[in-house]
């Protein structure tokens, strides 16, 4: 009797095709709007742990910050010290497992008629190892070449394939604004990361840097301090022991504001994954409402097919249909229009988050299938529960009023 009334369901949908299109439309629009969002909101936090994975799971990162009141000091505007670092870095030990200075600036390289504006680093070994940078061709900086600050770089993907295109850069020498300097190594991509390309960069010996590509300061010259937690040891109380030895190396008083900021890797990437998973659900259930909106239309064109066929209806029960099999029949054909509506939104989401995530945003594409199988049963949900009105008036109709009906 069920198989038979699914039959009939779907011969009413073929009879009336264009009209069953359009009453699954909200169906379609919701749960196809549920998905997609949630992908995207999968994609998103994916894309953001995959970044800060870059810098260890337990990484404290320290910038000079520009503090503001009637104490503030030109010095403490400055960046950091290599005095102030190594200072940090002895008071530390217990905490660190490692502790590099980082410097930064932008120049134009140029090799032969290509240029590129690109970020300059002058980083110790230690730095590639808490950001996890992989050598792809070519080799890492020898301890010659750190102690003499010799002129040598390594290139980031995006650099090598401006430059050099499938060329092998190794033993090229490029020139860094005034320096030239040779190629020794190119790091495996590692795509975009905060809104930044990572691979946009040129990495060179902390003493060459000082040397020859930053001389605005030889003393205040490090942009920031990554420090890498021993495994075991809290982030959050690690932050406050770091604050406090850090306020004291740098002379600052009490009562006065800090003149450097701290950010944990491990509390940004939780906030972030929570707020993204509260703006993706809340989202998801402002788009949910259109299952709502779709099952009231179904329940609408139920109750119109309900008058359209109440000769149909009456000739049933006349002939010994009983109210049960007449209630179950319009059920089903709810159920099969929400379902299939339902159905057909999970295809069209996953089609339109695959476009959108890989295509236009450049994030990973994650579809839960697991969400979509909830949604796939709410829209069949959502068709029982706004059919049985209809239904229900179908089932109670008098035989002899139907079969009178025009």
């Amino acid at each position: 009797m069920i198989l038979n009334a699914f039959f009939l369901a779907f011969r009413q949908i073929r009879r009336n095709f264009l009209r069953a299109i359009l009453t699954m439309l909200g169906i379609i629009i919701g749960v196809g709007s549920v998905i997609v969002m949630i992908s995207l909101g999968n994609g998103t936090t994916e894309s953001i742990t995959k970044n800060l994975s870059n810098l260890g799971s337990n990484t404290l990162i320290i910038f000079p910050s520009r503090s503001v009141g009637p104490n503030t000091t030109s010095s403490e505007r400055r960046k950091f010290s290599l005095n102030e670092f190594e200072a940090l870095k002895a008071q530390t030990l217990g905490l660190a497992r490692l502790a590099t200075p980082v410097m930064n600036t932008s120049s134009l390289v140029q090799y032969r008629e290509s240029n590129i504006q690109t970020d300059i680093y002058g980083v110790e070994p230690e730095y590639f190892t808490i950001e996890n940078w992989k050598i792809a061709e070519g080799r890492m900086f020898t301890s010659g070449e750190l102690k003499a600050g010799s002129s040598s770089c390594i290139l980031g993907a995006t650099v090598h394939k401006t430059l050099f295109n499938a060329e092998s850069p190794l033993g090229a020498r490029i020139k860094i604004g005034d320096m030239t300097c040779e190629c020794v190594g190119v790091f495996v991509a590692k795509g975009q990361g905060m809104g930044r390309d990572t691979d946009n960069g040129i990495f060179v010996p902390p003493k060459t840097y000082r040397t020859n590509i930053y001389k605005g300061d030889n003393l205040y010259n490090i942009d920031n301090i990554m420090i890498s937690l021993n495994d075991g040891i809290d982030s959050e109380q690690a932050t406050e022991t770091v604050s406090a030895l850090f306020r004291n190396i740098r002379g600052v008083r009490k009562g006065q504001k800090d003149n450097f900021d701290i950010f944990d890797t491990k509390q940004i990437l939780e906030t972030i994954q929570q707020t993204t998973k509260s703006m993706t659900m809340f989202i998801g259930a402002i788009a949910g409402v259109s299952l709502i909106v779709g099952g009231i239309g179904i329940m609408n064109i139920m109750l119109v097919s309900v008058t359209e066929r109440t000769r149909e209806i009456g000739t049933r029960l006349a002939i010994g249909a009983l109210q049960k099999e007449v209630l179950l029949q319009f059920l089903i054909e709810s159920l099969t229009l929400s379902a299939l509506g339902g159905l057909i939104g999970i295809v069209l989401a996953f089609f339109i988050a695959w476009f959108v995530s890989r295509i236009w945003l450049d994030i990973p594409f994650v579809f839960d299938w697991a969400i979509a199988s909830i949604a796939f049963i709410f829209s069949g949900a959502i068709g029982v529960v706004f059919g049985y009105l209809p239904a229900r008036r179908a089932s109670k109709l008098n035989p002899i009023e139907a079969l009178r009906h025009e």
